[in-house]
């Protein structure tokens, strides 16, 4: 039996393999489970959208206000792959 290596995720926006975090898509608190791997670069240039955006990533207690918000950072999300 031979060991298998670790799998090494990639940027989806760049393909980098240097430095991937998941980024929780919806937000930590809309989505916790809902994650994309990215790159360090665009980990932080998403975050920055999202805030130019004016996307509230806060928790709140409205479910229907976090699905919103959920949606809304999704939207955003996709804006910055079509514009990478």
């Amino acid at each position: 039996m031979s060991a298998q290596s670790p799998i090494r995720r990639c940027c989806a926006v760049c393909g980098s393999r240097e430095g991937v975090q998941d980024h929780h898509l919806g937000g930590r608190q809309h989505a916790p489970h809902f994650t994309i791997p990215l790159c360090r670069k665009h980990h932080e240039a998403l975050t920055a959208a999202l805030r130019l955006a004016g996307v509230e990533m806060r928790d709140v207690s409205d479910r229907d206000e976090r699905l919103r918000r959920a949606r809304l950072a999704g939207l955003v999300f996709l804006w910055f792959v079509e514009d990478s």
